[in-house]
C-alpha cells in the first residue's frame, strides 16, 4: 500500500506565503505510484489537512485527521515550514514525542542552526570560517560605541532567529544603527549584529542521510539590490542565479567538499542549503538552511536538475531519508 505523505505548509512566520509555494511544488512532483500525498497547513490558531472532501481538523494529540468517518493518520510527514515552527526544533519536537518520521534534521539540529549566533560560534568551534558578531536581547542594550570598539564596520543586522532576510539591514556608519536594530527587532526577540563579509555570494544544497552527504551543484546569486535582502529572493527581477557557479573548477569542488562537510558536522538530514560569501580559495559560511525554498524557483530543485536530479527523485530522496534515519534510530 502507498504511504500516506503529510506536506506540511504554512506556520507562523512570514515565511508562510513561501512555505506554501513549496509545498505546492512538492505536491505537483511527488512520485503518486509510491505515495499518497496530503497537504496539511499549519497557522496559529489551527491545523488542517486538505482532502478531496474539504478541510479536515487535525488531531494535534497524534497527528490525525478523518474524513468522512475514517480516521487517517500520516506515515511521514515532508517539512516544508519555513521559519517557526518548522525550522526552529518545535515542530521536530512535536513529531518526536508523538512517534511520528520526518524529513528535517532533529530538534538539536534545527534548534542551532536557527539561531544565527550559535551556528556562527559552532562554524569556528569547527574550523569554517565565519563572521564575529553579538547578540541584543533589547534596544535598550544598544550601545553604539561599544559595538565599533568590538566590530568594524559595515555590519549586517538581522533577527537572530528567522529566515527569507526578513528585517535585515545593511549599517555602513553608527548612525544607522539604531534604525536598523529597531527593524530587525520588529522581526524578532533578539538580534545579531555582525560583520560583513566581502566577496561574491553562493550557495550549495545538500542531500543528507544517515552518516551521509551529497552536495548538489553551486549557485552564484547576484543581485541588483545592496545585498540578497527578501525582496531579492522572491522579486525575480532583482537577482540573478547562475547554476552552475562561474568560479573556478578547483573553488568549485572547494564549495561542495566544505557544504558537505557542514551538513555533516551538523547532522543535517533531508535537504539544506549553506550559503557562502566567496573569495578566490575561501569560503566563509553564511547561513545553514534547513528547510530551504523549493518553489518551482527556488535555488535547490535548480543545483539538484544542475547534477541530473529532477524534481521528483529529490523529492523521493527527502522521503526516503527520513525513513531510513528512523529505522536506524537516529
Amino acid at each position: 500500500m502507498k504511504k500516506l505523505v503529510a506536506i506540511i505548509c504554512g506556520g507562523y512566520s512570514g515565511e508562510a506565503e513561501v512555505s506554501i509555494k513549496s509545498a505546492a511544488m512538492v505536491m505537483k512532483n511527488i512520485d503518486r505510484e509510491r505515495y499518497r500525498p496530503v497537504i496539511i497547513t499549519i497557522e496559529p490558531l489551527r491545523w488542517y489537512a486538505h482532502t478531496e472532501a474539504g478541510e479536515a481538523e487535525v488531531d494535534r494529540n497524534d497527528f490525525s485527521f478523518d474524513i468522512s468517518g475514517v480516521n487517517y493518520r500520516p506515515d511521514l510527514c515532508l517539512v516544508m515550514v519555513h521559519g517557526t515552527p518548522g525550522e526552529d526544533g518545535k515542530l521536530q519536537g512535536y513529531f518526536d514525542m508523538i512517534g511520528m518520521p520526518y524529513t528535517t534534521g532533529s530538534v538539536m539540529n534545527t534548534s542551532l542552526t536557527f539561531n544565527k549566533l550559535f551556528t556562527a560560534r559552532m562554524l569556528r568551534h569547527l574550523g569554517f570560517d565565519a563572521a564575529r558578531g553579538i547578540v541584543l536581547h533589547h534596544i535598550s542594550e544598544l550601545d553604539t560605541d561599544a559595538i565599533g570598539a568590538e566590530l568594524k564596520y559595515p555590519l549586517f543586522v538581522k533577527p537572530n532567529e528567522g529566515g527569507s532576510s526578513l528585517g535585515v539591514s545593511k549599517v555602513k556608519k553608527p548612525e544607522e544603527l539604531r534604525a536598523a536594530a529597531e527593524l530587525a527587532f520588529s522581526k524578532g526577540s533578539a538580534i545579531l549584529i555582525e560583520e560583513f563579509l566581502s566577496g561574491r555570494e553562493v550557495t550549495c544544497g545538500v542531500i543528507c542521510g544517515p552518516g551521509t552527504s551529497e552536495a548538489l551543484a553551486v549557485t552564484e546569486i547576484s543581485t541588483k539590490k545592496e545585498f540578497f535582502d527578501f525582496a531579492a529572493k522572491y522579486a525575480y527581477d532583482q537577482t540573478e542565479e547562475i547554476t552552475p557557479a562561474p568560479i573556478p573548477e578547483e573553488d568549485y569542488a572547494l564549495c561542495r567538499e566544505i557544504s558537505a562537510r557542514i551538513a555533516t558536522a551538523f547532522e543535517c538530514r533531508g535537504v539544506v542549503r549553506i550559503d557562502f560569501k566567496y573569495e578566490p580559495g575561501r569560503f566563509r559560511p553564511i547561513e545553514i538552511n534547513t528547510v530551504p525554498g523549493m518553489t518551482e524557483y527556488s535555488i535547490v530543485p535548480q543545483q539538484a536538475a544542475a547534477v541530473g536530479i529532477d524534481k521528483k527523485e529529490l523529492i523521493t530522496r527527502m522521503i526516503e531519508s527520513a525513513w531510513t534515519a528512523t529505522s536506524d534510530g537516529v
